[in-house]
């Protein structure tokens, strides 16, 4: 048996708005070589592509960038999106089966509650918010045997998430900005060895800020494990921990998002989140300013709807260091 999970986030660039990291796992039978993780996409082609759309109806894994909608069609932007972070649930047996909102599928990921964090974020959405539940339902259904059927025994998801307020207090502390998403990423991999002890692991990312080199990172992450460096290049770079009771290994690759199904699927959990807590966000601000339109909270048009929210803000005595990033 072998654990193949993936790491990505969504978020790293915007103004405003969290910064999420997530993790897809998935424990697939009969495989146990780490070097080698089973092409998912292949194995799972009856019920997976990489495609919004497909004329089989499958469930589209695949790069977040790639999947969310424009909005020019009657679809919502992210109907393809959450359909598959929805529909996977199907696979973990201790993941609820209709989350009937985002506070629901939070709780699960191990997400932070939004409304701790600022006003803004109060309030829950309900789900599905983009997707038909008829369809999420058959999505789920098929991804479901179809695994069953191919020896992938379970998957889960889980996902991390920095708020501008928490950015703000980590660069306070010295902190640079690429530290946060890697300090997420050393964690869902303190997490993955804890659980997997004796089971092989192999863990793929994306490169993280477009290094080649991890090797001192992660030694400083696991100070009591021996490391192997077995390649670095422009494409990838690979690791192997040399555990007791089995290897883990972890790359980092270029494009990891369309080499590695998990990373998709982490990519599309990590944007989901993120735009979840972006909807809460806008529609707060609506109440109070009118008309408004909804921002994404990336820079140039962070910076236009912060110039139209600045008096709501000042009306409600709320610091811009609470919504906006520092770095």
């Amino acid at each position: 048996m072998l654990i193949y999970a993936g790491i990505d986030e969504a978020g790293y660039g915007p103004l405003m708005g969290p910064l999420c990291i997530a993790c897809s796992q998935w424990c697939i039978e009969g495989v146990s070589d780490p070097l080698e993780p089973v092409n998912l996409w292949n194995r799972l082609q009856r019920a997976v592509c990489r495609s919004p759309r497909d004329r089989r109806g499958r469930v589209a894994i695949g790069d977040s960038k790639k999947l969310k909608g424009t909005g020019a069609r009657s679809e919502h932007p992210m109907h393809a999106i959450e359909r598959g972070v929805l529909a996977s649930l199907r696979l973990d047996p201790n993941a609820p089966q209709q989350c009937e909102c985002d506070t629901h599928l939070f709780t699960y990921l191990g997400v932070d509650d939004p409304t701790a964090h600022a006003v803004w974020y109060g309030g829950s959405i309900d789900l599905p918010w983009a997707c038909e539940l008829a369809r999420i339902h058959i999505a789920g259904s098929m991804l479901r045997s179809v695994a069953i059927a191919n020896g992938v025994a379970s998957h889960s998801l889980s996902c991390k998430t920095f708020d501008a307020e928490s950015i703000n207090d980590a660069a306070a502390r010295g902190m640079v900005k690429t530290s946060i998403p890697w300090s997420a990423l050393v964690s869902h991999l303190h997490v993955l060895n804890a659980r997997w002890p004796d089971t092989p692991i192999r863990v793929a990312a994306d490169r993280q800020s477009g290094r080649m080199r991890y090797l001192d990172d992660l030694m400083r992450a696991f100070p009591s494990e021996r490391f192997a460096v077995l390649h670095e290049d422009e494409r990838e770079s690979v690791y192997r921990i040399d555990r007791v009771g089995a290897p883990l290994v972890i790359s980092f690759s270029v494009c990891g998002e369309d080499r590695h199904l998990p990373i998709a699927l982490a990519s599309m959990t990590a944007k989901f989140v993120r735009e979840l807590w972006m909807a809460r966000l806008n529609r707060w601000f609506a109440k109070h300013v009118q008309p408004l339109q909804p921002t994404a909270g990336y820079v140039t048009d962070g910076r236009r709807f912060l110039t139209e929210i600045r008096p709501t803000l000042a009306a409600h005595g709320l610091p811009e260091a609470r919504l906006v990033r520092a770095i």
